[in-house]
């Protein structure tokens, strides 16, 4: 019987290298090769930036949902395996599996701590223990178990962070209806910041940087009227609403 299981994984990078999204996703693209899960998409989930916190950029974890019909157990090597061959020397990987039905309200309330409170590792290992979750530590200083645990709770609310990676968001570049976007994407909904679903006929600039929101468990894309566009076109163009963030923010590409 098929299941869904949560992936976290975190700080498996080091300045000028590859992120942490680029092993999520090929731990997506790796278990569905392999016959064991069926991805729901990698997600980026903010959390604690401080001082007394080690991280590389901007201390984002990230959350893979996936369905299988195998048990939690079986993906731990494969997931463990990749890890360590790709992860960065320098840092400090962490990896937490769990299925849907293991997560408990302590474990998201514990990663909506985590988006705002110090948090060191012993707190995470606690809550796990005696429970049937995985979280483990794959070099340095093992530090990556607390964003693991809190990648796992936040992909589980279903209403928090974006969605790095579905299908077909990546290959989407120019204007696009939203009609189409529903069409290529895994996308459910195109909505503006205040939640108004818009029509399949509106057209949206993706500007090659499609990232929908967890909206519910689902994936919904938010978008912004621009103005600029708006007057050279004669027509009301919208833009996704997290590139703006993104690039306001000083995010890298993820």
């Amino acid at each position: 019987m098929s299941e869904i299981v949560y992936i976290g994984v975190d700080d498996t990078d080091v300045l000028g290298s590859p992120g942490t999204g680029k092993i999520a996703r090929g731990i997506a693209e790796m278990l569905f090769e392999k016959g064991l899960a069926k991805s729901l998409g990698v997600s980026r989930h903010q959390l604690l930036v401080d001082p007394r916190v080690k991280y590389t950029s901007h201390n984002s974890c990230k959350g893979i949902a996936v369905i299988t019909d195998n048990f939690p157990v079986v993906l731990v090597k494969p997931c463990s395996d990749y890890i360590k061959d790709h992860f960065q020397p320098g840092s400090d990987p962490g990896l937490c599996i769990c299925s849907e039905k293991n997560i408990t309200p302590e474990i998201l309330a514990y990663s909506v701590k985590a988006e705002t409170e110090f948090i060191q590792k012993d707190e995470a290992y606690t809550l796990v223990s005696g429970k049937d979750i995985f979280l483990t530590e794959l070099g340095g200083d093992g530090g990556g178990v607390i964003g693991a645990l809190a990648a796992v709770g936040l992909r589980a609310g279903g209403n928090n962070g974006r969605l790095v990676d579905i299908r077909g968001v990546r290959d989407i570049s120019g204007k696009i209806s939203v009609m189409e976007i529903k069409f290529r994407t895994d996308i459910v909904a195109v909505s503006d910041i205040d939640g108004n679903e818009l029509s399949n006929l509106e057209i949206v600039e993706s500007l090659s940087w499609i990232r929908p929101n967890l909206v519910n468990g689902k994936p919904v894309l938010k978008v912004i009227l621009s103005e600029e566009l708006t007057n050279v076109e004669g027509k009301r163009i919208w833009i996704p609403a997290e590139r703006e963030m993104k690039m306001t923010k000083g995010d890298k590409n993820e």
